[in-house]
């Protein structure tokens, strides 16, 4: 695809698109719909929250080439550092969790900076929405930089990139910060116990990321590592869509 802003165009509604519909899906889930000015504060949120991931993974690549890399290597990756897609050393495993771990935390601290400091925040299904919402956000501008390079390829090598990340990446980041906002949920009547709530929750959104992206991105990937995967997904979805009939409930159960 020789035009550049063609590209970029085409980059960004795949990479918009895939996040948006996701968003429609589970915006379904809130019986009492939240202001959409809050949803395109928190959505937007999501997006501001990547620079700050990036920053934190490559204070990780940098820090693990220091321990695991030659100096020559460790030397070059203040220059080399490629988003995303740094798992290649001896440290890969550790790096998939670390990396994991910090785009789980940045996209929470993004929904808790716009939105969930406010008085709207007033239901504890609320911590689902919102944190699903701004985690779309992250996947829309993430999309983006993995499709300019994909559409750069010519469009059928685009379309199949943005599909997989539909499937996979973008759906991965929406149910990974759902369980951070169902741990939130869980302590909405229970101030005391949320710091250690959302921390369980961040753990166990950080397992998730980091098992789907080992499963995908290990050096034996076959057809059937994808499936599970995507496998794994699927049962996350179907245990979520509970958590949130779950979430409605808990100020009824606790009266």
């Amino acid at each position: 695809m020789a035009n550049l802003g063609t590209q970029l165009l085409y980059a960004l509604l795949g990479g918009s698109i895939p996040a948006l519909i996701w968003l429609y899906f589970w915006l379904r889930e809130d019986t009492h719909p939240e202001p959409k000015r809050l949803i395109l504060k928190a959505f937007m949120g999501g997006v501001l929250a990547i620079p700050f991931a990036l920053l934190l993974e490559a204070l990780v690549y940098c820090g693990g080439a220091r321990l695991f890399l030659t100096a020559a290597e460790s030397r070059a990756c203040g220059t080399a550092f490629p988003p995303f897609i740094a798992f290649a050393s001896a440290f890969s495993p550790i790096a998939i969790v670390a990396f994991a771990a910090a785009e789980e935390y940045v996209k929470y601290k993004a929904a808790k900076i716009f939105v969930l400091k406010g008085k709207e925040f007033d239901e504890p299904v609320d911590a689902m929405i919102y944190l699903i919402t701004a985690a779309l956000g992250f996947a829309a501008f993430e999309n983006f930089f993995f499709l300019i390079s994909a559409f750069g390829k010519g469009v059928f090598e685009g379309l199949v990139v943005g599909n997989l990340r539909f499937l996979g990446a973008t759906l991965l980041h929406a149910l990974s910060s759902g369980i951070v906002g169902y741990a939130i949920a869980l302590s909405f009547y229970a101030n005391t116990r949320r710091k250690l709530y959302t921390a369980y929750g961040l753990v166990l959104a950080t397992a998730l990321h980091a098992v789907f992206n080992f499963t995908i991105m290990n050096e034996v990937n076959t057809s059937s590592s994808q499936d599970t995967a995507l496998f794994m997904l699927l049962l996350t979805g179907i245990l979520l869509i509970f958590a949130f009939d779950r979430a409605k409930k808990i100020k009824q159960l606790t009266l």
